[in-house]
């Protein structure tokens, strides 16, 4: 089993040589730099890079020679911002994860993980405390490795040993010996996704309320569906797994703008509580979202992870972290499309959620101070009608039935606006087939004189032919030419004015085809808003 080399462990020998290997490969160290402790393990990028890892009193390097493709990282311990151990393909307990301000290094294939793990913390926690490195503390590390660390899990399983029925909000009653104000963060160890931390911050809300909040049908989660155009909302229960953990699945519908992708999609959103979730101290929920009627969507889905960590008795950190993962690999193209439309829309979804969290917070808050002030206002009228809790119980539920009145104010308003451009839509289409109907008598009247002038030049015709028959000797040939012409002319005008008519009344029929056509846009557009 592959374990760090100290001086203890090692010939004088082995460790100059390791120490001056080390020198060469990072040479922008400075030399007053020793080496303590180097792993073999691998670097996990687009490809596993197999090396090692060299732990000094200030930095923390990999290098890696592969076929004489060199990689070469150099990080400092005091820009480390956290590091947690990892499951490499969430089975194998072989890798561990350093973050810094910009970037996510995740090392694997460790052969002692743990004793690696606790070493590179101790160094990274000397240089935040500003402290050096002692000989004593260093020909006594291997002793400290070999001593027991009480992980995160051992802690947690030490509140309560059992799961949480989340079913009707009915959860289990937690030892209140157990509960106190003090911060509880530093025994949470958040394993953040691979993709992007988009909520990072501590709320003036109690950690179950936060669950409450974000994972049933919350009037919260209500309002921000509405908010966010989701539609159609239907969730399962919390069930328990076999394995201890709980799932709900939600679907629902996702009105769009965007007309690349259509007007709406379905959504199914798997949720999976962990079993090392403790009531009202600590929930690690997963959420797998998949889209099914958006391009490409058989190819990705996405991965959201909520931390929920209790910090007081009416404090807890929200961590979101989201990650897209792929079912199979797309052409480059096809991939920067898919990751730079969910980037934004996952930005987007999320600082909004932020936002209302912190409105819902300023609510919550002013619920809690509203029962002093009322118990204050109504103590001389507490005997004639009212027991003494009988306010505290009507201020708590001040935030409820305030909520539920501006829903029902602003469903009422719609309507209203529904109502009066319903009228408005009625008097136009009135007016606009007023006008119709005179169109039409119009054009039947231009049409009887357009028959009657058509007979009447039929007979004047017959007559004309009779007359030249009986009197052609008689009649000049000029004088028969002027009459045709004045026919002619005559029935060309009656012609002329039905034809500007009959363009007339298509003019009007296109024009009213568009106006119902603006006015049936802007009905669905009402009905979509509300």
């Amino acid at each position: 089993m592959e374990g760090p080399l100290t001086v203890r462990q090692i010939s004088s020998s082995t460790y100059k040589d390791r120490n001056e290997e080390y020198k060469r490969q990072f040479t922008h160290l400075p030399d007053t730099e020793k080496l303590i402790a180097d792993y073999a393990c691998a670097l996990q990028r687009d490809i596993l890079l197999q090396g090692r890892l060299y732990l000094s009193e200030n930095w923390l390097c990999f290098y890696s020679n592969i076929f004489r493709w060199e990689t070469t990282i150099s990080i400092a311990l005091k820009n480390i911002t956290f590091m947690t151990k990892e499951k490499t393909a969430r089975l194998i307990p072989n890798a561990i994860q350093i973050v810094t301000e910009g970037e996510k290094f995740f090392f694997t294939s460790f052969g002692a993980r743990d004793r690696s793990y606790l070493s590179i913390f101790r160094l990274w926690q000397n240089v935040l405390l500003d402290k050096g490195l002692g000989r004593e503390e260093l020909q006594s590390e291997k002793q400290i490795k070999k001593s027991p660390s009480l992980t995160s899990e051992k802690r947690l399983s030490r509140v309560a040993s059992k799961s949480l029925d989340l079913n009707k909000n009915e959860y289990l009653s937690l030892d209140k010996s157990s509960t106190s104000d003090s911060v509880d963060e530093e025994n949470i160890t958040e394993k953040d996704l691979h993709g992007r931390l988009f909520i990072n911050r501590v709320f003036h809300i109690s950690a179950e309320k936060m669950f409450e909040l974000l994972f049933t049908s919350s009037r919260f989660m209500q309002r921000f569906a509405n908010s966010r155009n989701i539609i159609d909302v239907v969730s399962t229960p919390w069930n328990v797994e076999p394995g201890g953990d709980q799932l709900r699945t939600m679907t629902y519908t996702i009105v769009l703008n965007n007309p690349l992708t259509g007007k709406c999609t379905t959504a199914t959103e798997k949720q999976t509580l962990y079993k090392e979730s403790r009531e009202a101290r600590f929930y690690l929920v997963d959420a797998e979202v998949l889209t099914h009627d958006v391009p490409y969507h058989d190819y990705f889905y996405t991965l959201n992870r909520y931390h929920i960590i209790r910090s007081s008795k009416q404090k807890c950190r929200l961590r979101v972290s989201t990650d897209l993962k792929y079912r199979k690999q797309p052409w480059a193209i096809v991939k920067s499309l898919i990751e730079k439309n969910s980037w934004s829309s996952l930005e987007d979804y999320f600082k909004q959620l932020e936002s209302d969290l912190l409105m819902e917070e300023s609510v919550l808050n002013q619920s809690i101070e509203d029962p002093g002030k009322l118990s204050g206002v109504r103590r001389r009228r507490r005997n004639f009608n009212r027991t003494a809790e009988m306010v505290p119980k009507l201020s708590s539920l001040r935030s409820s039935g305030d909520v539920g009145l501006d829903a029902k104010g602003h469903v009422t308003g719609k309507k209203k606006l529904m109502e009066s451009c319903n009228t408005a839509l009625i008097v136009v289409m009135s007016i606009f087939l007023l006008l119709l109907v005179l169109l039409n008598v119009t054009l039947l009247l231009k049409l009887s004189k357009i028959e009657y002038a058509a007979q009447s030049f039929y007979r004047l015709h017959l007559q004309e032919e009779k007359s030249l028959n009986l009197a052609s000797d008689m009649t000049s040939r000029a004088e028969n030419i002027q009459k045709n012409k004045d026919q002619t002319h005559r029935l060309k005008g009656v012609l002329r004015d039905s034809i500007l008519m009959l363009e007339q009344l298509k003019s009007s029929l296109i024009m009213l085809q568009r106006t119902f056509d603006l006015l049936n846009k802007n009905k669905t557009g009402l009905a979509v808003g509300s």
